[in-house]
C-alpha cells in the first residue's frame, strides 16, 4: 500500500486531485495503469468511499468473475443518477467481458456516470484502453514512489527517521509500496529495526531470516541469465564494472544488456556514476552466499588472474587471490606477494595478511619459500606483529637456509629485538652480520642503521663514535645511513645540553632521509628539540610532515603519537596530551613495542601528577623503572629521571625526592635537562631552597646559566636561567623578567606563582598568584590550581572555584571544541581538521565525542544541522 498506518496516501496527491476533478464533473472514464503493488486497488477503494460520501451510487465487481454480471445489470438499466462504476484487474478479464465494457463506455459526457477502470501495466485490455482513450478517457499511471516519499513511508511504518543504511535497503523495493511494506514487515518480524531518539536504523545483532527469505524470493524470480550475472558480479564485490562481469562470462557488455536491465529493474542492482552496485550489502551477501564455496573460490581465482593479466592494481587482484588461491598455484601466490610488497608501507596489516597467506600456500619444497618468508617477516614487522615476525624468522633459520636469506632474516630479528627494547641483542646481531663476508650490498645500510639505533639505547659512547665515523667518511648525496648517524649525534647533543648543536644536526638528519619507512625518527627527534626550546609552531610543523607521509607502519605511528603527546604537554594542552599518550601506550603494549612504552608512561605520569592523580603517576613511574627500560632514544634519560623525582616528591616528600636525586640520579642536574625542559630549573631551585640545600640550588643555577651562555639565542634557556637566578637571589624583579620571557604556559605559570610568593606587597602578590591560577586553569593542571588557591587563601583572598561552563549547549564548548565543530560544519574530515589544528586524528575524535555529548547529538550530520540552525 502507498500509505501509512492511518490510511493516508503518500505520494499520490496528484492522482487524488485529478480523480476529485472527475467526480466533480460527474462523468468521464479514468484508466489507472500500474505495476503490481503500486496501490491501484487501494486508490480505487479510496475513490469509491469518497464518491459514496458525495452521493454517488457506487457499482463495483467483487472480482473478475463478477465483472460480466455487473456489466449485464448496467446494460439492462442505465444509471440515471450520479454513479461511479469501479472495475479492477481488467488484465484478468475475459475477451467477452472487455467487448461488453467497450460497448457500454459513454460516447459523450451527458451521462452522469464515472467509469474507474484499472489494470496491471502492459497486460491485456489493449483494445479497451485504445477505445476509451479515443473517447476522451483520462489515463493515470501509478509510477514508483520517489525517494523522499519512500523515506516518509519508512518513517510511517517504523516510527523513526531512517538512516542511510535503512534507506538503501528500502530502495530495493524500487518505489513499490507493496514491496516496501512487505520488506518492512519482514524487518520487524526479524527485530532488525531499532528506533532510538526518533531515528530508525538496522540492527546487526539479529539474524535477518525473514528478510533474507523475502530478498531471496526476489532474486529467484529473475531469469537464469540474470541470476548467473549477479552471482559472478557478487564475487567482484558490492560494486563492479559491467565489463569485468562480461569478461569473466566470456561475453560482452552488449550481449549482457538484457540481463543487466533485468537486475536493475528488479531493484537488486543500481547504477552509480562509474560502475554498478548492489543496492544493499544484505542483497550482495545473499547473492554471494548462493554461490557454492568451491565455485566461489574458483571465481575469485579467475577474477584475480584477470586483473593481474591486464595489469590492473595488484592490490585489487590480491583481494580475489586471497580467497581463491590454492596450494601450489604459483601464479596466484605470486600475485599475493606482489600485492603485499605494493602495500607494505601504506597498508601494513593488509600486507601482512597477504604475505602470510602466500607463505601458507607455498610448498615446503618450493624454491620461493625463503623469499616469501622474508617478505612475510618484513610485513609482520611493518604491521607491528613483532612476536609473530621474530618467531617466523627464527623458525625459518632453524632449518638449512642459504646465506643470503639467512642474513635478511637475521636483520629482521635485529629489528624486532631493537623495537622490543633488547638493545644488546640487536647490536650484537647487527655487528655479527656486518663482519660476515659476502653480505649483500643492498642489506648493509639497513644493518648499519639498526646497529646505530641499538647502540644509542645500549652504549652511547660507541654509538657516538660510530656515528661520527659515518659522518666523517660520508661521500656523495645524503642517504638513510647518514640521516641516522646525524640523528644519533643530535640525540646525544640534546641529552648533554647542546641544544644548538642538536637542532643543527637534527635539521640536517631530517633533510637527509630518503626512504619513507625511516623518515620518522630524524623528523620526530627534530620535533622534540624544537619543543624543548619552546618553538612549538616549528615542532607542530615537523609533526604534521611526519604524519602526512605515505607510511602507515605501526612503529612510526606509535613514535609519532608519543612525541606529539609530549609536545602537547609542554605546550600546556594537557588533556590532548593524555589522549595521545594513552593511544601510544595501548598500541605499544598490544604490539610488543616495549621500547615505546616508557616514553608514553613518562608523559602520562606528568599528566597524572599535575591533575592530582598521584596513584596513577606512581604506577606509571614504577612501571618504567622496574619493567620497561627508559632507553633515551625518544626522550633523554634525564626526562624520565626528573619525572621520577617529581612524582617521588609529591608522593613521598622532599627528603625521599632529594635522596633519590643524590643516590640514583647524581648526574641529573649536570645533564642537559634544563635545555630540554627549561621549567625544571625553577622546580629544582624551589626544592633546594625548601630543603635549605644551598649547594644544590647553586649547582642548578650554575648549570642553567652555563647552558644559557653556551647556547645564546635560545629564549627558553635564557628565561630558565633568569628564573633560577631570581629565586636563589630572592629577587622579584628578575623572576618577573623571567615570567615575561618564558615562551610556554607552564613556565609562565610557575614564574607567576614564584613571583607571588616573593613579593612583599600583598596586592601585587595576589595579582601575580591570580595570574598563575588563570594559567594553570587554562592548562588543566588542577593540582597546581589547588596549590595556588591555598596560597591566595593565606593572603585572605577568597577565590571562588572557576566559573563552570553550562553542562550542555554551544556555550558549554571550549575554544578547541568550537574550532573543531566549525570545521566539521564546513565538511572537513578528522584528518583535515587534525592538520589545521596541530593535533592527531585521535585527539580530534576525542573532542568530537565530548562535543556530541554536550550538544546531545550522535553524528556529524546532526552537528552540521545544529550548527546551521544556531547560526
Amino acid at each position: 500500500m502507498s500509505g501509512n498506518r492511518d490510511g493516508v496516501f503518500r505520494g499520490r496527491e496528484g492522482e487524488r486531485e485529478l480523480l476529485n476533478g472527475v467526480l466533480d464533473a460527474g462523468t468521464g472514464v479514468v484508466l489507472v495503469d500500474g505495476a503490481a503493488g503500486t496501490g491501484k486497488t487501494r486508490l480505487l477503494a479510496e475513490v469509491a468511499a469518497l464518491a459514496a460520501r458525495r452521493g454517488f451510487e457506487v457499482a463495483t465487481a467483487q472480482d473478475e468473475l463478477d465483472q460480466p454480471f455487473l456489466l449485464a445489470r448496467l446494460a439492462e438499466r442505465r444509471p440515471d443518477g450520479p454513479t461511479l462504476v469501479v472495475l479492477d484487474d481488467l488484465h484478468l478479464a475475459e475477451p467477452g467481458t472487455l467487448a461488453a465494457l467497450r460497448s457500454l463506455l459513454p460516447a459523450s459526457t451527458h451521462e452522469k456516470v464515472v467509469w474507474l477502470l484499472a489494470r496491471r501495466r502492459g497486460e491485456a485490455a489493449d483494445r479497451l484502453v485504445a477505445a476509451a482513450l479515443a473517447r476522451g478517457a483520462v489515463r493515470i499511471e501509478l509510477r514508483p514512489l520517489p525517494d523522499n516519499v519512500i523515506a516518509d513511508l519508512v518513517t510511517d511504518l517504523t516510527g523513526g527517521d531512517p538512516d542511510q543504511d535503512l534507506r538503501a535497503l528500502a530502495s530495493t523495493a524500487q518505489g513499490n509500496p507493496a514491496a516496501l511494506t512487505g520488506l518492512l514487515h519482514a524487518l520487524r518480524e526479524d527485530g532488525q529495526v531499532a528506533v532510538i531518539g526518533g531515528n530508525a536504523s538496522l540492527r546487526t545483532d539479529r539474524v535477518p531470516m525473514r528478510t533474507e527469505a523475502l530478498l531471496r524470493e526476489r532474486v529467484s524470480a529473475l531469469g537464469g541469465k540474470a541470476r548467473h550475472l549477479l552471482q559472478v558480479a557478487s564475487v567482484l564485490g558490492p560494486r563492479f564494472e559491467p565489463a569485468d562481469v562480461a569478461e569473466m562470462l566470456a561475453s560482452s557488455t552488449a550481449i549482457l544488456l538484457p540481463a543487466l536491465d533485468e537486475v536493475i529493474s528488479a531493484g537488486v542492482v543500481t547504477s552509480l556514476e562509474d560502475r554498478l552496485a548492489f543496492r544493499h550489502e544484505l542483497v550482495w551477501r545473499l547473492v554471494a552466499d548462493s554461490v557454492p564455496p568451491p565455485v566461489r573460490r574458483a571465481l575469485h581465482r579467475e577474477a584475480g588472474e584477470m586483473l593481474l593479466g591486464r595489469g590492473d592494481s595488484a592490490v585489487a587482484a590480491a583481494r580475489h587471490l586471497l580467497h581463491g588461491a590454492q596450494r601450489g598455484d604459483a601464479r596466484s601466490i605470486d600475485g599475493l606477494v606482489v600485492a603485499a610488497k605494493a602495500v607494505l608501507l601504506t597498508a601494513p596489516d593488509a600486507a601482512a595478511e597477504l604475505a602470510v597467506r602466500a607463505l601458507e600456500l607455498t610448498d615446503q619444497s618450493s624454491p620461493s619459500l625463503l623469499r616469501r618468508t622474508v617478505i612475510a617477516v618484513r610485513a609482520l614487522i611493518a604491521a607491528g606483529k613483532l612476536a609473530a615476525a621474530q618467531a617466523l624468522a627464527e623458525d625459518a633459520m632453524s632449518r638449512q637456509v642459504s646465506f643470503g636469506s639467512a642474513a635478511k632474516l637475521r636483520h629482521c630479528v635485529a629489528m624486532t629485538t631493537l623495537l622490543t627494547a633488547r638493545h644488546t641483542e640487536s647490536a650484537e646481531t647487527s655487528e655479527a652480520l656486518l663482519v660476515e663476508p659476502g653480505l649483500m650490498p643492498e642489506l648493509v645500510p639497513w644493518v648499519e642503521i639498526t646497529r646505530m639505533m641499538a647502540l644509542l639505547g645500549h652504549d652511547r659512547g660507541r654509538a657516538e663514535e660510530l656515528a661520527e665515523s659515518v659522518v666523517r667518511g660520508h661521500q656523495g648525496s645524503p642517504d638513510d645511513v647518514l640521516a641516522t648517524a646525524l640523528a644519533v649525534l643530535a640525540a646525544i647533543a640534546r641529552d648533554t645540553g647542546q641544544p644548538g648543536v642538536a637542532l643543527e644536526l637534527a635539521r640536517e638528519a631530517a633533510q637527509s632521509v630518503t626512504s619513507h619507512d625511516l623518515c620518522a625518527y630524524p623528523q620526530l627527534l627534530l620535533a622534540t628539540v624544537f619543543s624543548g626550546l619552546r618553538e612549538f609552531a616549528e615542532a607542530h610543523s615537523v609533526l604534521r610532515r611526519a604524519r602526512s607521509g605515505p607510511s602507515a607502519v605501526v612503529t612510526k605511528g606509535i613514535m609519532t603519537a608519543v612525541v606529539q603527546a609530549r609536545v602537547l604537554l609542554q605546550a600546556g594542552r594537557i588533556e590532548e596530551a593524555a589522549v595521545e599518550a594513552r593511544t601510544a601506550l595501548t598500541t605499544a603494549e598490544e604490539t610488543g613495542h616495549a621500547a615505546l612504552v616508557a616514553p608514553a608512561l613518562a608523559v602520562l605520569a606528568m599528566v597524572a601528577i599535575h591533575t592530582g592523580d598521584l596513584p596513577a603517576a606512581v604506577e606509571h613511574v614504577e612501571r618504567y623503572r622496574e619493567s620497561v627500560p627508559a632507553d633515551g632514544i625518544m626522550f633523554s634519560r634525564a626526562y624520565y629521571q626528573w619525572t621520577d623525582v617529581l612524582v617521588t616528591y609529591v608522593g613521598s616528600g622532599l627528603d625521599r625526592a632529594l635522596g633519590l636525586l643524590a643516590d640514583e640520579y647524581p648526574e641529573l642536574v649536570s645533564s642537559g635537562l634544563f635545555a630540554e625542559e627549561p621549567r625544571a630549573a625553577g622546580w629544582f631551585v624551589r626544592r633546594a631552597m625548601e630543603a635549605g640545600d644551598e649547594g644544590l640550588a647553586k649547582s642548578v643555577v650554575d648549570r642553567v646559566e652555563q647552558l644559557a651562555a653556551e647556547n645564546p639565542g635560545f629564549r627558553a634557556v635564557a628565561a630558565a636561567a633568569l628564573h633560577a637566578r631570581g629565586l636563589v637571589d630572592n629577587d622579584p624583579s628578575v623572576v618577573e623578567l623571567a615570567a615575561q620571557q618564558h615562551g610556554d604556559l607552564w613556565a609562565q605559570a610557575n614564574a607567576a606563582e614564584d613571583l607571588g610568593v616573593l613579593l612583599d606587597d600583598r596586592a601585587a602578590s595576589v595579582r601575580s598568584l591570580e595570574s598563575a591560577l588563570g594559567l594553570y586553569r587554562e592548562i588543566g593542571a588542577s593540582r597546581d590550581s589547588a596549590r595556588v588557591l591555598g596560597r591566595l587563601r593565606k593572603l585572605g583572598r577568597r577565590r571562588r572555584a572557576e566559573p563552570a561552563r553550562p553542562a550542555s549547549g554551544w556555550s558549554s564548548l571550549d575554544d578547541t571544541e568550537r574550532a573543531i565543530a566549525n570545521l566539521v560544519a564546513k565538511g572537513q574530515t578528522n584528518r583535515q581538521i587534525s592538520t589545521q589544528l596541530f593535533m592527531s586524528p585521535h585527539t580530534v575524535n576525542f573532542h568530537l565525542r565530548k562535543i556530541f555529548r554536550k550538544l546531545g547529538i550522535s553524528s556529524r550530520v546532526e552537528l552540521v544541522m545544529r550548527s546551521r540552525d544556531d547560526r
